[in-house]
């Protein structure tokens, strides 16, 4: 039913069961009936994963979360004509989380940050992830693809596995760490 209206007025937007939708600068009205609305089970499986999805996210270092952002800008700008309103770096995580359960089978509240941080080590750039399928392939490149994700931790063991620098650690002071520490963290950044 449609109905024509002039003047301003402060008509409620549902009457009983039916659904009033105001147009036209509320010159127009049509009125719907209700859909009834059930939860689907993929909207149940989303609801169920968040709250491992939002822990797995936190424990995520910077370094790797930056280069998710990164990513985004660089599917945005490659996307024009998708929607990119509501991407992020999380959303694209998201994503990629997905893709690692359907791929290697394991339930997202069976994963933990060790797994993740394992994956990211054996594809340890953002090209390799896209050539892995494991994140959306990009027709332009991105200017931090091939950045590394785990480079500080290998760096650190390293260091330390080296046995002058093992034997120097032992005698050395704590100050003598903190700057072998610093300098491995700097060289991450660069």
């Amino acid at each position: 039913m449609r109905v024509y209206l002039t003047g301003d007025h402060k008509f409620p937007k549902r009457i009983g069961e039916s659904i009033v939708a105001y147009y036209a600068h509320n010159n127009v009205v049509i009125l719907r009936k209700t859909v009834k609305r059930a939860l689907l089970p993929q909207n149940i499986n989303i609801k169920n994963n968040q709250q491992y999805l939002c822990a797995l996210w936190q424990g995520m270092d910077l370094h790797v979360k930056s280069l998710f952002a990164d990513y985004v800008v660089g599917y945005k700008a490659d996307s024009r004509q998708k929607r990119t309103q509501g991407i992020s770096s999380f959303s694209m995580f998201i994503y990629f989380i997905y893709r690692l359960q359907r791929r290697f089978g394991i339930l997202i509240k069976n994963m933990s940050i060790e797994y993740i941080m394992n994956i990211l080590r054996e594809y340890n750039s953002l090209r390799k992830l896209m050539k892995a399928s494991l994140l959306y392939q990009l027709t332009s490149r991105l200017a931090k693809q091939n950045v590394r994700f785990i480079a500080v931790y290998k760096q650190i063991q390293d260091v330390l596995s080296n046995k002058n620098t093992k034997g120097e650690m032992e005698n050395a002071s704590p100050l003598k760490y903190d700057i072998l520490i610093n300098t491995v963290k700097v060289d991450k950044l660069e």
